[in-house]
């Protein structure tokens, strides 16, 4: 009797809503915070620059250029400010520390699941809702993002959280201000969604127009007020643009800036109209520029609703798809087409929606000519949908014996292709990667701090991944002195160093290295990036977990 009692208490504890999405949340919150500052190993670029502007703020309100409560980091080649004022926070509570600057993305893809949750809710039914928070929380795509500190994770949670928001104006018509506010502020974090923002507003005032609830004083007051904080983001995005400039980067990366890719348009136009029998006239209509261009961007566009980016090796970027494997799961190939099939059968709105979303968001990253799970990360919460849905088609579905055996394969791919990524994850890509987290450049400050009271002078090479930018995290060295030495660097026999202490950062310029050595005395500890250890007279090597030289060293002492 006491067994039947605990089986009926079980059952009700699986059928209460709240328990699951409380589970699925837990095991969100697991899968990304664990192990989180050994796998990655180390803090790559973004991460170290960010962490330390946001120490820097947090202590002295200056960036650690000078800059005082700046809307754009020039560290980060015009970097937005959203991740980094938001991570003071955490930053202040674990320092500049990997567990500093990530855990705001870590909470951030909590902070999907659930939202996944009340999407699926809203849009479709409770038990959709269910299931999409259980796809986004397992999801490798979102497990990747979750476990550094990229900007494009904190966006992507803003852009859901002003999505469900503006779903519910209809309701609490007030809660379309905070909408407003996040949208406002994801253009302000990273800045793909500068592009994908205006179009996809148009979306949701097709899928739930505003004007049907301007009956009410609030809700005009609400929707005055939302258009004012939009307007104001883009004035200042626009600022920025002009005053600090915050497109520097996607002004040097895009599809119009590479000239090796302009030449060989070229070539091929100048082929092609030389090679073709129309009259002379006709010839520049159909080989030019512009059609070329167009045929690219078709090209990359095309490429990032492929099956190799989105279910077998995904971006092939180790620093954002660390178990080099499809953005989703293989078995997700059938569960979004049964799931579009689904939608399709029940609500062709949101079908509709569902896949203009999917289709405006890469973009941006086409416009880039890159396969990139951060600047396609917008196409997740459409694809969880769709996944959702196939699996409550299947749960709907007749009682046979084929599709018995078909949730059974579905299952057992989740469960086999899960413990494949969550061993590359933490017990290989550790390893094999650490060269794309700056692991160099944490172990030569390791390696320059452990013996700087046996040199007069230590000099490292900003040749050695990120390392000017990792000394002062590494080191917690006091903002106001790196803000110093970036306005007034130190010279050193004729040549600038940012010096902290005995420790000297910067290039010997020239002259040859053994010289400048020479000229320096006794004393003198020389730390060089393993690709330029050619210019050393000798050298000695110190090696990264991967067994892989992280750099080369050179002393007299």
């Amino acid at each position: 009797m006491n067994f039947i009692n605990y089986i009926y208490k079980l059952k009700l504890i699986i059928k209460n809503t709240k328990v699951i999405i409380l589970t699925i949340i837990l095991v969100s919150f697991v899968l990304r915070f664990a192990n989180i500052t050994s796998s990655p190993p180390a803090l790559y670029g973004d991460e170290l620059t960010m962490v330390y502007d946001a120490y820097s703020i947090l202590h002295t309100g200056y960036d650690q250029t000078g800059q005082f409560l700046p809307l754009t980091f020039s560290m980060g080649a015009g970097r937005p400010a959203g991740y980094v004022y938001f991570s003071i926070p955490f930053v202040a509570l674990f320092g500049p520390t990997a567990i500093g600057v990530r855990m705001l993305s870590v909470l951030s893809g909590v902070g999907i699941t659930f939202l996944m949750y009340l999407l699926g809710r809203k849009l479709f039914s409770e038990k959709l809702g269910i299931i999409a928070a259980a796809l986004l929380a397992i999801s490798m795509w979102d497990i990747s993002l979750s476990r550094g500190g990229f900007e494009a994770h904190f966006a992507l949670f803003l852009m859901l959280l002003g999505t469900y928001l503006y779903l519910l104006f209809s309701q609490r018509p007030l809660l379309l201000i905070i909408s407003a506010f996040s949208f406002g502020l994801a253009v302000h974090t990273y800045p793909t969604y500068k592009l994908i923002l205006p179009v996809f507003l148009l979306l949701l005032l097709w899928y739930q127009p505003i004007y049907k609830y301007l009956s009410t004083l609030r809700s005009k007051i609400a929707i005055f007020i939302s258009v004012a904080i939009l307007l104001s983001a883009a004035y200042l995005t626009i600022q920025q643009a002009l005053i600090s400039s915050s497109e520097t980067r996607f002004l040097s990366i895009n599809i119009f800036a590479q000239e090796d890719l302009k030449k060989l348009i070229i070539e091929k136009i100048n082929i092609e109209r030389n090679s073709s029998s129309l009259p002379l006239l006709f010839r520049p209509v159909l080989h030019n520029q512009p059609l070329e261009y167009i045929f690219v961007l078709g090209e990359y566009y095309l490429k990032n609703f492929s099956l190799d980016f989105l279910f077998f090796h995904g971006d092939k970027n180790p620093r954002h798809n660390m178990s080099t494997m499809g953005e989703l799961y293989i078995v997700e190939i059938f569960l979004v087409i049964l799931g579009l099939r689904y939608f399709s059968q029940i609500s062709r709105k949101l079908t509709v929606v569902l896949l203009l979303w999917l289709l405006i968001s890469p973009i941006p990253a086409s416009l880039l000519l890159d396969l990139h799970a951060l600047r396609n990360a917008f196409m997740l919460p459409s694809l969880i949908l769709f996944s959702a849905a196939g699996i409550l088609y299947l749960l709907n579905a007749p009682k046979t014996k084929l599709f018995f055996y078909f949730k059974i394969l579905i299952l057992v791919g989740f469960i086999f292709q899960f413990i494949v990524f969550w061993e590359r994850l933490f017990f290989i890509a550790p390893q094999l990667f650490s060269n794309f987290w700056s692991y160099s450049a944490k172990k030569a400050v390791e390696f320059a701090v452990s013996n700087r009271n046996n040199y007069k002078y230590i000099i490292i090479s900003p040749k050695i991944d990120n390392v000017e930018y990792a000394f002062p995290v590494y080191t917690r060295i006091d903002p106001k002195q790196v803000i110093n030495q970036n306005i007034h660097p130190d010279s050193l026999n004729g040549l600038y160093f940012k010096k902290i202490d005995n420790i000297y950062i910067g290039s010997i310029t020239g002259e040859n290295i053994g010289d400048f050595i020479n000229d320096l005395g006794n004393s003198v500890l020389y730390l060089e990036n393993w690709e330029e250890r050619d210019k050393l007279d000798f050298y000695k090597v110190v090696y990264d977990i991967n067994g892989l030289p992280a750099f080369v060293f050179t002393e007299k002492k």
